[in-house]
């Protein structure tokens, strides 16, 4: 991913742009009732639509992904993702986003940051000593950005999108074969395990996938805490794997202005 050109495609996405009780069932198949559930596998229209429910009205939640990704080349194949944290944060109540990109296996700091609230997004860029800021003015109404956290919180769950002959196909987990693994944890709270072997769909990186593996947890409620995919394979030439991490944290929590947002109005305000 670009850094410069994420950075345009999240301020403009910005700018116009619960967990449940612990239930029945045994250890080997946790929550047998619910409805996201397809016996041993998983119902993924149904889960992104309790997903997202769910974070609406919690009102907000933050998107925290790592990608870690190698090659066995000296040159960096291409196309190519490097390793990256991702992070981005939602609060309905207060229409505040908090986003941040940050390289993480470079010699230098790179790190992108965006803040949108109160009519302006706000933007630092870190790369190595050197600081940038940038301000634009936008005009979002609570529904834009409930709209914009409903898109991006189904991040490795459901993809929306169209097939040429116009039909709505869905891209995410129902690409992988996850099966019911039993119980598992995140956050101290109980969560259905379920686990992937075998990826249908089509990467950029690695371009060939030779194998492939994922971890899913749900919580009752249908809150997918914590998603692990892993893709290996040719890529240009080379071999290549990507490892990449979603957590869905932090649901309800307010979203606090970043200490660097005063500097970045001081230096934006001619």
């Amino acid at each position: 991913m670009d850094r410069r050109r994420f950075l345009v495609g999240a301020g403009t996405g910005a700018a116009i742009g619960l967990a449940g009780c612990l239930g029945g069932g045994g250890p080997d198949r946790p929550f047998p009732e619910a409805d996201w559930r397809d016996e041993d596998g998983l119902d993924v229209a149904v889960l992104s639509e309790r997903h997202v429910e769910a974070i609406v009205e919690a009102g907000g939640a933050t998107l925290f992904s790592t990608a870690e990704t190698s090659h066995d080349g000296d040159a960096e194949p291409s196309p190519w993702l490097p390793s990256q944290e991702y992070e981005s944060a939602y609060d309905l109540e207060n229409g505040r986003q908090y986003v941040r990109q940050e390289l993480t296996e470079t010699e230098e700091t790179d790190v992108s940051e965006l803040y949108v609230a109160d009519g302006d997004a706000l933007v630092r860029q870190r790369v190595g000593d050197e600081t940038q800021y940038g301000r634009q003015a936008v005009d979002r109404s609570a529904d834009d950005l409930e709209s914009a956290m409903r898109s991006e919180v189904v991040t490795g769950i459901r993809v929306e999108g169209q097939t040429e002959g116009g039909e709505t196909e869905y891209e995410g987990l129902n690409l992988w074969n996850p099966t019911s693994d039993g119980e598992g944890e995140v956050g101290g709270e109980r969560t259905a395990r379920f686990t992937a072997d075998a990826f249908e769909g089509d990467r950029n990186v690695p371009e060939t996938v030779e194998t492939a593996s994922a971890t899913v947890h749900v919580y009752e409620s249908g809150v997918v805490p914590r998603l692990e995919q892993s893709w290996a394979g040719p890529h240009d030439g080379q071999e290549a794997t990507v490892d990449v991490d979603i957590d869905y944290r932090d649901l309800g929590a307010t979203v606090a202005e970043p200490e660097w947002v005063e500097a970045a109005r001081e230096e934006t305000s001619a």
